[in-house]
C-alpha cells in the first residue's frame, strides 16, 4: 500500500507504508530505493524501547502540502509505543526539476525527541558500478570496485560542518545520479558505508538541538540523467551562492585588500617565539626575497603562562587568546613583538598572527574554571570547544593588540573550523545550539575584518567561506580517506578528487599538507605512492615552505643541491598559484579508465593535466609553462 505518491517531471516519488521511499522514472522502472531494512526510526526520552520504527505509528493522518513551489503532503504520526509524540512528515516536490523535499518535525507531544534514525539510508549495489560521491576534506569518490572499506571515526556517523566539509552527498549508478543537499545541515548526522563487494550507502540521521527536534530539519534530493560528481559540484556551487554562501575573493578584497598581496607571496611560519631566532628570521626573509619570493610570515606564537625556554617550542608556545592578555608575553614585553613585526613588515611581508580561541589555559593566568557548563557529575564539559562567548574573547584579545601597537595583517584562529564548538554534549543544559555555535564563530572572522585583518582558521568548511579568507589547510590528515598499516605510510581509500575546489577555489586561500615531512606526527602525512608536488597543484593550494621536505626553521641548508631544487619548486609553485588563485575550477574529469590521468580547468582558460602513475604534469594557458609535461623534483 502506497502511503503517497508524488508526479515529478521525470520521477514519481511514492512513500511506501513501511515509510521507505521509491523513486520510479515514468517508464515505471525503479530509479532508487530507500533501504527497507533500516526504515525511519525515532529515540526519544520516554518509552520502554531505545529505538521505535516510525512506521509503527498507531495513527498517520495525511493531508495536503504546499509552499508555493512545491507540491505534496504532510503525514502526521502519532501513537507511538509508550512515547507522547507526534512528529510530521513532509514530501513534496517541485515538479520542474524533481527536487524532492524531505522535511520532519516535532508537532506536539510532551517527550523530546533525541535522536531521528535514517531519514533517509540509499544503498548502491557494488554490483551495479558507478561511485558514491563524499564531501570529506577536499572531496573523495568511493568506486563500486574500491577494495577497501571506509576506515576512521566519523565516517560510522559524522556532523555536517565538521566531519563533512559540504552539505551535500551523491550516488552515481550507471545514468542514474542522486543528488542530496542538507538544508538544515548543523545537526545532520551522516554515515557512509562501502562495504567492499556488496554496497555503498548514505544514511542520514538527525541529533537534537539542546536536547530536543525545536525545529524542522529538512534534506533535499535531485534525480538527475547522466550527472556527474563535477556537476553535483557545480549545482551545489549555485546553490550556495543563492544562500550567500559565496563569496570570492576578488569580491571580498574590496574591503579586505591584503588579500590581493597575500596571494602574490609565499608562506613562511615561524612556529614559536625565541628571541635568539628573530636576526636567523630576518635573514631567512630577505634571502627569500633574493630569490624573487614574496613572504607572508607566520608570526611566532607564545604561551599564554609567559616565557620561559621551557615554553619555547611550538606545543608549549600555545597562543591560546589569553596569550594576547599576558602583561609580559616575552622578556622585554610587548614592544619586542611590536619590533620584531614592523621589521618584517619594512621587508616587504604581510605578517600573519596566530591565535587559539580555546576558552581556558590550566597553565595561563586566566583560568577560570568557575565560567564553564558542567555535566550532571559535576564535570567540566570539554569547555576549550566551546564557542559561547567566542565574540568577547576574541574582542578583548584584539583590543589589546592594538593598545600594544601589535599590527596583524591576517590572523589565523587555530582550531575554530576544525573542532571548535562541537563538543559531544548539547543537552539542555549547554549554553548554546550547534547553529548558534557555527554563527558565533563567523561573527568573530566578521569582527577581525572590521578591525581591517584578513581573517584566517584552520579548515575549509563551506560554511564560514563568505566571512573567511584562509585556512591553514585545504586537505589535512584527518580528512584523509586512508588505511593505517601497523608498518610504512597510510594506504588511500576511494579516489581524491577537488570536489572543495570546484565550489569554493576562488573564494579561499589555503595550503595542502603533504609534502613528505610529518610536521606533527608519523602518520599525518601524504601517502608514499602519491606524489604531494603534483596534489599541491593538483588542489590549487598556496605555496607554503613549512610544508615541504625538513621545513626547519630558521633554515638550515640554502646552497645544497637539494635546497636549490626546493627553491626552484616553491617559485614553480608559485608562479602557479598566482595565475590560478582566483579563478574559479570549472571541471575536473579523469582521462584513463584507471584515473591515473586527470585534468582540471579554470574560468582563466587554463588547463592542468596529470599523469599520476608516471608522476608528471603539464601546465597550458599560464604565462612561464608551455605545455610540456614536466616531472616535479624528488624533494
Amino acid at each position: 500500500m502506497n502511503l503517497v505518491e508524488l508526479p515529478g517531471r521525470h520521477v514519481r516519488v511514492v512513500l511506501n507504508e513501511d515509510l521507505s521511499l521509491s523513486v520510479l522514472g515514468r517508464d515505471g522502472r525503479l530509479v532508487w530505493e530507500s533501504s527497507r531494512l533500516h526504515t525511519p526510526a525515532v529515540v526519544a526520552s520516554g518509552g520502554g524501547r531505545p529505538r521505535l520504527p516510525l512506521a509503527g505509528a498507531a495513527e498517520l493522518v495525511t493531508s495536503a502540502f504546499s509552499d508555493g513551489r512545491r507540491r505534496g503532503h504532510s503525514v502526521r504520526l502519532s501513537g507511538l509505543e509508550g512515547l507522547d509524540l507526534c512528529l510530521e512528515l513532509v514530501l513534496a516536490i517541485e515538479e520542474p526539476n524533481d527536487e524532492l523535499l524531505i522535511q520532519l518535525s516535532q508537532v506536539g507531544g510532551r517527550d523530546s525527541v533525541e535522536r531521528i534514525q535514517h531519514l533517509y539510508r540509499f544503498e548502491k549495489p557494488v554490483r551495479d558500478g558507478g561511485y558514491m560521491v563524499l564531501p570529506h576534506g577536499s572531496g573523495y569518490l568511493i568506486p563500486a570496485d574500491c577494495p577497501d572499506e571506509l576506515p576512521g571515526r566519523g565516517l560510522k556517523g559524522g556532523l555536517i560542518g565538521a566531519r563533512w566539509s559540504m552539505p551535500f552527498f551523491g550516488l552515481v549508478r550507471g545514468n542514474d545520479s542522486l543528488y542530496v543537499a542538507v538544508e538544515s545541515w548543523w545537526d545532520c548526522d551522516v554515515e557512509a558505508e562501502h562495504v567492499p563487494g556488496e554496497r555503498s550507502a548514505l544514511d542520514f540521521h538527525w541529533v537534537s538541538s539542546l536536547g530536543k527536534l525545536g525545529y524542522a530539519r529538512r534534506l533535499f534530493l535531485r534525480f538527475f540523467q547522466g550527472m556527474d560528481y563535477a556537476g553535483m559540484a557545480k549545482l551545489y556551487r549555485q546553490q550556495a551562492a543563492e544562500q550567500g554562501l559565496l563569496r570570492t575573493l576578488e569580491e571580498k578584497a574590496d574591503r579586505t585588500p591584503v588579500i590581493q598581496r597575500y596571494v602574490e607571496n609565499v608562506l613562511f611560519r615561524w612556529p614559536a617565539w625565541n628571541r635568539e631566532d628573530s636576526a636567523a628570521a630576518l635573514r631567512d626573509i630577505r634571502k627569500f626575497y633574493e630569490m624573487g619570493l614574496g613572504i607572508n610570515f607566520f608570526f611566532p606564537k607564545w604561551s599564554s603562562g609567559g616565557y620561559s625556554p621551557e615554553r619555547g617550542t611550538p606545543t608549549a608556545a600555545n597562543g591560546l587568546w589569553q596569550a594576547y592578555l599576558h602583561p609580559e608575553p616575552v622578556p622585554g614585553g610587548w614592544p619586542t613583538l611590536v619590533e620584531l613585526a614592523e621589521s618584517v613588515r619594512r621587508t616587504g611581508c604581510t605578517v600573519q598572527g596566530f591565535m587559539c580561541p580555546a576558552t581556558q589555559d590550566p597553565q595561563g593566568p586566566h583560568y577560570d574554571e568557575e565560567r564553564w557548563p558542567r555535566d550532571a557529575a559535576g564535570n567540566v564539559s570539554r569547555p576549550w570547544l566551546s564557542g559561547h562567548d567566542a565574540l568577547d574573547r576574541i574582542s578583548r584579545a584584539l583590543d589589546n593588540l592594538e593598545a600594544v601597537g601589535l599590527k596583524f595583517d591576517v590572523l589565523y584562529y587555530d582550531t575554530f573550523s576544525a573542532h571548535m564548538g562541537l563538543p559531544e554534549d548539547y543537552s539542555a543544559a549547554h549554553p548554546m545550539s550547534r547553529r548558534r555555535n557555527f554563527e558565533e564563530q563567523n561573527a568573530c572572522f566578521a569582527q577581525t575584518r572590521r578591525r581591517g585583518i584578513m581573517p584566517g582558521a584552520e579548515l575549509a568548511r563551506f560554511w564560514c567561506i563568505p566571512e573567511c579568507d584562509y585556512f591553514f589547510f585545504t586537505d589535512w590528515s584527518s580528512d584523509r580517506l586512508c588505511n593505517t598499516p601497523v608498518q610504512g605510510a597510510p594506504a588511500p581509500v576511494g579516489e581524491p578528487v577537488p570536489l572543495f575546489e570546484l565550489v569554493f577555489h576562488d573564494c579561499y586561500i589555503a595550503g595542502f599538507s603533504g609534502g613528505g615531512y610529518a610536521l606533527y606526527a608519523p602518520g599525518y602525512d601524504w601517502w608514499a605512492d602519491r606524489t604531494p608536488r603534483l596534489y599541491e597543484l593538483f588542489f590549487a593550494s598556496a605555496p607554503a615552505y613549512n610544508w615541504l621536505p625538513e621545513p626547519y626553521t630558521p633554515v638550515r641548508d640554502w646552497d645544497s643541491a637539494r635546497a636549490k631544487q626546493r627553491w626552484g619548486w616553491l617559485r614553480r609553485w608559485n608562479s602557479y598559484y598566482r595565475a590560478i588563485a582566483m579563478s574559479e575550477m570549472v571541471s575536473h574529469r579523469f582521462v584513463s579508465a584507471d584515473r591515473s590521468s586527470q585534468r582540471i580547468e579554470f574560468a582563466s582558460g587554463a588547463v592542468v593535466e596529470f599523469d599520476f602513475s608516471e608522476n608528471r604534469f603539464r601546465v597550458s594557458g599560464i604565462a612561464g609553462f608551455d605545455g610540456q609535461w614536466e616531472t616535479p623534483p624528488q624533494l
